[in-house]
């Protein structure tokens, strides 16, 4: 090695050239390369700035770096069951893998002060029913849709939106708020996806696009990883994708003879599943369509059933596609847009073009409905490219693991009603008429974190459950009763009639006498003349139930969307204002707290 100059010249004590001197006994050739490189790009020690201009040896600048370094991006998530959360996770994941530093936060805990000031927003939010943002949303929803809302100038973001198209209104939170950041002068990063009921693959697709954007002209600390959504860190052994198969135990209906309705008891065994679940949790259950369904379609059409057609890559018989694979007991937008694509029909149009026309139009119809109102010939092949895959049908469970280990219960309603013809729901009647004892159903957990009781003991709770809506908070009292909790429990049940339709009526009053159960209150709308609801009976113990909600309790409802809850919230809101004495607004203000601290949850649809 040729040996170096002399360093004389150079701003350096006698100690530190006899270092500079020595290196090359220390490094070989490649060492010292790598050593002269890396110095450079070291800033330059405040000594050397400020060297004697005499000297004679030019100082090298560290060369400008043309690649910027990676942003912060903030995840933010609105989740109701939990699958928004999921793939925020995930993308959390995947991010901090590229090696950004990641702000993740759930909207419900999200200061929207902070909004003003994101650089870089991603927003995995969740529509719940007709376009209503989760309720761990609504206050970032109604902030960015208010007066109050930031200009976002400085601002980049991109929008995953998840939703279920059976609705009208599917994905409407998520397009709402992408919409609303573009106008509050945000630009997008990657455009906003829409998922519906399978939306692994479109999430995938969203955090890859996201990701590789962001990563463009930039360096990433890791390598690049790419996102599958269905490989799980820890992934159970049964999920969405590979249900398990579980025996059915016991059979129960619930309604007495002559009840205008039809209320099962399932018991379903879990043992060898793996499979663990806690109270407010649901399980999907994957149902068959009727043969008398099937073959109504298929003769209305004048199809073979026999015909083979490929589906998934494989071909099988039209009869085994429809039972097994396509929804056909309804129809959703996306359906009528493509159908009227091969009728072309003038009427069609003019349905899809208004809302509230198509909203009327596609409620109570299923596929034989609208092949017979509006007529065209239809191939095999064409039917099932028009019809979307056929849906678990998820239901609250009404069991804790505590009380019935590897067992889970069901309650569920069977729907049968007439419209045109008649008509049944997939899932319910097939648990009530095709499946019987130690046959089996295909079922997996759906995790429902946002419904949970307290995580003390002793904190008091009010459930409403009218009808079926009763199901979780026979989970959460035989979860208490199982775990030996002090906390108060307050129940309002509401059904038609006292007689026939008081569903878990021994087990209640069991749990009054044992002390489990402190208060009980019954609502049976068609033993009286006057129609009485769940919500009259709050009314009517208004004072007592705002003294336990001031003494901390959480209240929770469970049930229909469209009306009861709407009438139980409202009395809520009622009740908070008549007995604390507050205006409209700071009751409102009062119940958005419950909601903040999640002493206020709902599992309704």
């Amino acid at each position: 090695m040729k040996q170096p100059e002399t360093i004389s010249i150079l701003p350096l004590n006698n100690d530190q050239k006899e270092i500079v001197e020595n290196l090359h006994h220390k490094f070989n050739d490649q060492q010292l390369t790598w050593l002269a490189g890396y110095l450079t790009g070291l800033s330059l020690p405040q000594s050397l700035k400020t060297a004697p201009a005499e000297s004679s040896v030019p100082v090298a600048k560290a060369p400008v770096n043309t690649v910027t370094e990676l942003p912060d991006l903030t995840i933010l998530y609105g989740s109701r069951t939990g699958n928004g959360a999921s793939v925020a996770q995930k993308l959390k994941r995947a991010a901090e893998a590229r090696g950004f530093k990641i702000h993740f936060y759930d909207t419900n805990d999200y200061s929207v002060s902070k909004l003003k000031d994101e650089k870089h927003l991603l927003v995995i939010i969740s529509t719940h029913g007709e376009g209503v943002p989760p309720i761990a949303a609504e206050e970032f929803y109604n902030f960015v849709h208010g007066k109050r809302s930031p200009k976002l100038n400085e601002t980049k973001f991109s929008v995953l939106a998840l939703g279920d198209s059976s609705y009208l209104h599917f994905c409407k939170t998520g397009k709402d708020i992408d919409q609303r950041f573009e106008e509050l002068g945000a630009e997008r990063i990657f455009p906003r996806i829409d998922c519906d009921v399978d939306f692994e693959a479109k999430a995938d697709e969203w955090i890859n696009g996201v990701l590789d954007k962001l990563s463009e002209n930039k360096p990433a600390s890791k390598a690049k990883e790419e996102v599958k959504l269905s490989e799980k860190s820890v992934a159970p052994v049964y999920n969405k994708q590979n249900p398990f198969k579980a025996k059915l135990l016991e059979k129960i209906q619930l309604n007495g003879r002559g009840s205008e309705k039809e209320t099962w008891h399932y018991e379903l065994s879990l043992e060898g599943s793996g499979l663990t679940y806690e109270p407010g949790d649901a399980v999907g259950v994957y149902g068959l369509n009727s043969q008398r369904a099937v073959y109504e379609l298929i003769q209305t059409l004048a199809l073979n059933p026999d015909e083979q057609v490929e589906f998934d890559g494989k071909y099988q018989s039209l009869e085994h596609v429809l039972t097994h694979h396509l929804e056909i007991s309804s129809i959703t937008t996306d359906v009528v847009k493509k159908y009227n694509e091969l009728a072309q029909s003038e009427n069609l149009s003019v349905i899809l073009s208004d809302t509230e026309t198509l909203k009327a139009f596609l409620y109570g119809r299923d596929i034989v409905d609208l092949v017979s109102e509006y007529p065209v010939e239809l191939s095999a092949t064409q039917l099932i490219q028009l019809l979307r895959k056929l849906q678990p049908r998820l239901y609250s469970i009404s069991s804790s693991p505590n009380a019935h280990p590897d067992e889970i219960h069901l309650t569920v309603a069977a729907v049968r009603y007439a419209n045109t013809r008649y008509k049944e729901g997939v899932c319910s009647t097939f648990l009530a008429d095709r499946i019987g004892d130690d046959e089996f159903v295909s079922i997996y957990i759906e995790k429902n974190p946002e419904f949970r009781l307290p995580s003390n003991s002793e904190t008091p709770v009010i459930m409403v459950g009218p009808g079926t809506g009763i199901a979780p908070f026979r989970s959460f009292l035989e979860e208490r009763e199982a775990s030996g909790t002090s906390g108060k429990n307050w129940l309002f049940f509401g059904d038609r009639r006292f007689e026939t339709d008081f569903l878990y009526q021994t087990e209640f009053q069991n749990h009054l006498k044992k002390g489990v159960l402190t208060r009980l209150n019954v609502a049976f709308s068609r033993d009286t003349d006057q129609k009485v609801y769940v919500q009259h009976k709050m009314k009517q113990h208004a004072a007592e139930l705002f003294r336990w909600l001031e003494d901390g309790a959480h209240f929770y409802v469970c049930g229909d969307m469209q009306y009861m809850w709407r009438d139980v919230h409202q009395t809520l809101v009622d009740i908070v204002a008549g007995e604390g004495g507050l205006s409209p607004d700071k009751a409102q203000e009062y119940i958005q707290n419950l909601k903040k601290s999640k002493r206020y949850q709902v599992d309704v649809y």
